[in-house]
């Protein structure tokens, strides 16, 4: 398990896009959306993001993802995804790896997704991470607010809503976090949970409240998804707001 920390600086508070499953490469890439939210980020010092996988399609003969209909080639993804990201290279705090960044991986041994985090000057590793948020300053005696957020791409074969959130808060069972974030499953949705912690050094029990968020994606509906009958799902990924005077998370979904 890896901890990444970030001082972000004197914000009031700070707003967090997950960015996963763009595809680029796929006939579907919505690429439109993808550069709205790329914009935004760009457009207040505040905004940052973390990359949860599967930025490129990676389509190969030997994938579900029919390589005679890309777009671009595995290398053609990543350069485009290098200029996608590019304006926006400061904002971006920590990368992992998707399953489909990963068939290239398993078969010819090159990270594609690191490679991408090595030119934005990403944080990058491979499974999942815990990433450590500091910035402004607490009410109560003025230290920097923390926040921790456990992302990784994650792995379900659900075609529920249901599932698909049961597999996410099967997170808290790995590591104990503010946030759990996964992708994957293209399923946009979020849901709040609180639990009882052991305050050791003040001998008491305080709670926690936790946020789930299970990311979209930006593909238009078709091709394998569509021949599988899976469900159309809204485009994007919600965001997150973090608070610095208070320890308080919104989820704008």
């Amino acid at each position: 398990m890896i901890l990444h920390e970030e001082n972000l600086g004197d914000y009031d508070y700070i707003e967090l896009l997950p960015i996963a499953d763009a595809h680029i490469g796929s006939p579907y890439f919505n690429e439109q959306k993808l550069m709205e939210d790329i914009k935004w980020l760009g457009e207040a010092d505040n905004r940052f993001a973390i990359i949860n996988g599967d930025i490129m399609d990676c389509a190969t003969i030997h994938s579900v993802s029919n390589s005679y209909e890309s777009n671009y080639t595995p290398h053609g993804e990543l350069k485009y995804a290098r200029k996608l990201f590019k304006p926006v290279t400061d904002k971006i705090l920590t990368a992992v790896m998707g399953n489909h960044e990963r068939r290239i991986y398993r078969n010819d041994s090159v990270d594609l997704m690191e490679e991408l985090a090595f030119s934005l000057d990403t944080f990058y590793v491979q499974e999942g991470l815990v990433l450590k948020l500091r910035f402004g300053k607490r009410k109560t005696n003025g230290k920097r607010q923390v926040y921790t957020i456990y992302h990784t791409h994650g792995f379900t074969g659900s075609r529920t809503i249901g599932g698909k959130m049961n597999r996410l808060e099967k997170l808290r069972k790995i590591v104990v976090a503010d946030v759990y974030i996964v992708s994957h499953s293209h399923q946009r949705g979020n849901f709040p949970k609180e639990i009882f912690m052991p305050d050791l050094r003040n001998n008491k029990i305080t709670k926690k409240y936790q946020q789930f968020v299970n990311t979209g994606a930006y593909l238009d509906y078709g091709g394998y998804g569509e021949q599988k009958s899976y469900d159309p799902t809204p485009l994007g990924s919600p965001y997150l707001r973090f608070y610095g005077e208070e320890k308080k998370i919104e989820v704008i979904a």
